[in-house]
């Protein structure tokens, strides 16, 4: 009746981010699936772990899963009750699976002092009344419920006499104990928010201590907070955070000191950037590529060494992303390191698995360029790019972008900019791309540059956005910015760029045109359109093949009175 695919025990922590089950998700959600179409099933409840919680097709499974239950006719399994289970609208215990209607959910207990349910903050899993009892840590920030299997042990501060749970790392309910005299101290004493800081961590060996067992002093470095102990200090520490004041080659303090890889133009090789990357590898599960893999296959040295670069910042990367506070937005641009393009290997795969895990839970942008995106790293990609980013980038990634770019558009809902650029054209599928980009909610910022070699190719594609974003009443409430640079458009007389402009449209706000093949006649066209045109806040159209006729055009239309372009 109950089946758990975590990986932890009754009363376990619930980890922020579980080790991923052994089973694939697919085969799990197709078994499960099985049973429900067998039509006759005793499942009542069934855990998943957390790694899979964004996983279309489990969520999919879990609304099936409601409809199944609720179809059932299962009374609730309160005395008294005498209502039938609804799809949702109900919680099952996790130790005797019995079901709780809706409405009898918000009934308090008053001697319990509990609802007929608890939900345990550390194991994370619910159970009713009569299978445990509620536990309440008053130091946490909201009062912190637990089940009786999961109630921590309480300490007590030894500065400010409190009591805390100990739970966790949370500022509240967190404790330290002093690798020395074993006292402990709560998280507000370890800051000093509750007087002078009575514990100290050492940056050096991590050790954290008492001040009154060893003696601690700062590392001597220009406006550098760390403290170091006086086991570690000053030999055998290197501070990864500023200069420890040793360099006159690039500056103090918090600007670091970097090699002339990091900085170009530094010669000292000390670098903090370097030696931080060297202590995240030591954690990444997988071991390089040998270099002997790179051998005998006609590449250059030049070659090889790019490959290795980005390998490297993949690897700090995902590492990176697994540690949410230390995630660096020039390493995730790192990835994008505009050199020649690095073709796929099927060595690789191994890093892009681990990168796609990590990626789940990073909601910033990203950018892929002058790496090849295999037909199977997209398919990895796609789902882990499906519900985080806000914006995507892909530069010089190959045929696959315009695949990875439409099965993002229609899976992540929250994307707002979209920039491709240098990719091997792909008209087949651009209706199919400017159809996602208009069913969008809020995805208003497109980027299509040098995707056309050809003229003609190049004014289809910017024809084709005219009638899925510009055309008709699309009810959308977005304001497209769109950038059509270095296509080689070529109208041959056509007016379809001016008649987009002409319709006064409040959809489209900026228009960037620059480094095609537009001619005098077109600039006459769109001079026209915009001496009526009130809402267009931005147009680029240099490096075309305007003469002064052209530009003369474009500005006695901006300078006109009905324009009140800028």
């Amino acid at each position: 009746r109950q089946v758990d695919f975590t990986l932890r025990g009754n009363h376990e922590a619930a980890k922020e981010e579980e080790e991923e089950s052994r089973l694939s998700n697919e085969v799990v959600v197709s078994f499960l699936q099985s049973l429900l179409d067998g039509g006759s099933t005793a499942l009542r409840d069934v855990s998943f772990p957390k790694a899979w919680a964004g996983d279309p097709a489990v969520g999919q499974w879990k609304e099936n899963f409601d409809q199944y239950i609720a179809g059932c006719q299962i009374a609730c399994s309160k005395v008294d009750c005498g209502n039938l289970i609804s799809s949702r609208e109900h919680n099952t215990c996790y130790d005797c699976l019995n079901m709780i209607c809706e409405p009898c959910l918000e009934e308090w207990d008053d001697v319990n002092g509990c609802l007929t349910f608890i939900l345990c903050d550390k194991c994370e899993r619910t159970r009713c009344k009569e299978c445990t009892t509620r536990q309440e840590c008053e130091s946490c920030n909201y009062g912190g419920e637990f089940c009786s299997g999961c109630m921590p042990v309480t300490k007590r501060c030894r500065n400010c006499e409190r009591s805390f749970c100990g739970a966790d790392d949370d500022f509240y309910c967190g404790v330290r104990e002093c690798a020395l005299c074993e006292g402990v101290t709560c998280h507000g004493c370890c800051f000093g928010y509750h007087g002078t800081p009575v514990i100290e961590q050492c940056a050096s060996c991590k050790r954290t201590m008492c001040p009154s067992c060893i003696e601690f002093t700062f590392c001597g470095g220009y406006d550098c907070c760390n403290r170091i102990c006086g086991d570690c200090h000053p030999r055998d520490f290197e501070c990864l955070w500023c200069d420890c004041g040793e360099s006159e080659y690039y500056g103090r303090g918090r600007q670091r000191q970097l090699c002339e890889q990091c900085c170009p133009g530094v010669s000292k090789t000390k670098c903090t950037y370097c030696r931080k990357e060297k202590l995240f590898l030591k954690n990444y599960p997988l071991p390089d590529v040998p270099s002997s893999h790179w051998l005998g296959r006609g590449l250059t040295d030049e070659y090889i060494q790019e490959v290795k670069d980005f390998l490297r910042a993949m690897q700090v990367t995902t590492l990176m992303l697994r540690s949410p506070d230390e995630v660096d937005e020039y390493r995730m641009e790192f990835l994008q390191h505009h050199k020649n393009q690095l073709r796929h290997d099927d060595a690789l795969v191994p890093y892009w698995q681990q990168f796609t895990s990590a990626l789940e839970s990073y909601d910033g942008d990203l950018g892929f360029g002058c790496i090849e995106l295999h037909s199977s790293v997209i398919d990895m990609l796609g789902p882990a790019l499906a519900t985080c980013i806000t914006s995507l980038s892909l530069h010089d990634v190959g045929r696959g972008w315009i695949d990875l770019a439409i099965g993002v558009i229609g899976a992540n809902s929250s994307l707002k900019y979209l920039s491709c650029s240098a990719n091997p054209s792909r008209m087949e599928r651009a209706f199919d791309l400017f159809s996602s980009v208009a069913d969008h909610p809020t995805l208003s910022e497109l980027t299509l540059r040098k995707v056309c070699s050809d003229g003609a190719e190049g004014y289809s594609l910017f024809m084709l956005a005219k009638i899925c974003l510009l055309d008709g009443d699309s009810g959308s409430a977005k304001a497209y910015r769109l950038d059509f640079s270095g296509n080689s458009m070529t109208s041959n007389g056509a007016t379809h760029i001016a008649d987009a402009i002409t319709t006064n449209s409040s959809i489209l706000k900026e228009l960037d045109l620059t480094n095609n093949h537009l001619t005098d006649r077109d600039a006459q066209a769109i001079g026209q359109a915009l001496r009526n045109n009130t809402t267009l806040e931005r147009l680029c159209m240099q490096d075309n093949e305007l003469t002064k006729v052209g530009v003369a055009a474009i500005h006695d239309a901006v300078i006109s009175p009905g324009c009140t372009f800028q």
